[in-house]
């Protein structure tokens, strides 16, 4: 029992010091490439919180995603950050939507990836993997196909 307490604590110790410096920006514009490709913005409201916004398309699909992101600096890895979160998305099926029981998209998502900041220069990359659960179809391909890169110019 109190291997776990001292466990908790050195965690708690960790995060409040690693909060006051995880955000090294304030807003990223970019795209996103991979599952979900299309366009990504990224803004923090609090040091360690950010929310992401993705607008995927594709022949076969929209979709509108909002993310709630907790984003924390790897130790001892400068400008590299690891993040996780989760979210909800909202959209269509253009291509087979006879094969779904509706064209219509509608379901929650989770994230975690890694985003390295450039010190030199306003861009960062992440690589991520994104699952996501559809509540209204069958249309459900998250376990394989969730990873993207993503590119955002960085605003201060």
């Amino acid at each position: 029992m109190k291997l776990k307490k001292l466990f908790f604590a050195v965690l708690l110790m960790t995060a409040i010091v690693t909060t006051l410096n995880a955000q090294q920006y304030n807003t990223a514009l970019g795209v996103r490439l991979g599952y979900d490709s299309g366009v990504t913005l990224k803004h923090f409201f609090a040091p360690a919180s950010a929310g992401e916004f993705i607008l995927a398309a594709s022949p076969h699909y929209f979709q509108l995603t909002g993310l709630y992101e907790y984003q924390q600096p790897v130790p001892g890895a400068p400008g590299l950050d690891w993040y996780l979160g989760l979210g909800a998305h909202i959209g269509g099926i253009h291509k087979e939507r006879d094969r779904y029981n509706s064209a219509f998209l509608l379901g929650a998502d989770l994230i975690g990836g890694i985003e390295y900041i450039f010190p030199q220069a306003p861009f960062n990359i992440s690589l991520d993997w994104k699952p996501s659960f559809n509540f209204t179809n069958s249309y459900n391909d998250y376990w394989y196909s969730g990873f993207a890169l993503s590119l955002r110019y960085t605003f201060k």
